[in-house]
């Protein structure tokens, strides 16, 4: 009888050790996996970012032909270039001539008024004209 318990024992002990191993096998594919699938979306992210880099870059022929025209536009806007100061006699000058045309020339008020005197000018004339 003890070598029936010890026989099964050691049948279970196979069979355990084959759960084991079978538990073990699983578990070590599950890891692979998992650093597996892990490794590979990291590596289709990177793949992503370097397509966007790569189209935001620039060449260096490209590089060159913008850098030639900003300084193309640069030597442009200081041909055209106006000092400040030439601005400021200009902005002088119209000041000038606003008070000027303030102390010369009549507001719409002032010639309102002269306008209405004027005819009350013109009415008294035709009434003593037809008095006589």
């Amino acid at each position: 009888m003890l070598n029936t318990q010890v026989y099964l024992f050691l049948l279970r002990g196979d069979e355990m050790n084959e759960w084991v191993i079978t538990t073990a096998i699983t578990l070590g594919i599950g890891v692979i996996t998992y650093f597996l699938k892990r490794t590979m979306s990291q590596v289709d992210k990177h793949g992503e970012e370097i397509r966007r880099i790569d189209g935001e870059s620039v060449t260096k022929t490209d590089l060159k032909e913008s850098t030639e025209e900003l300084k193309k536009d640069i030597r442009q806007i200081r041909e055209d270039y106006t000092p400040k100061d030439t601005h400021q006699k200009d902005f002088d000058e119209c000041r000038s001539d606003i008070k000027q045309i303030k102390a010369e020339y009549l507001t719409k008020d002032d010639f309102i008024r002269e306008m209405n005197k004027m005819d009350r000018k013109l009415d008294q004339m035709l009434e003593l004209m037809l008095k006589k």
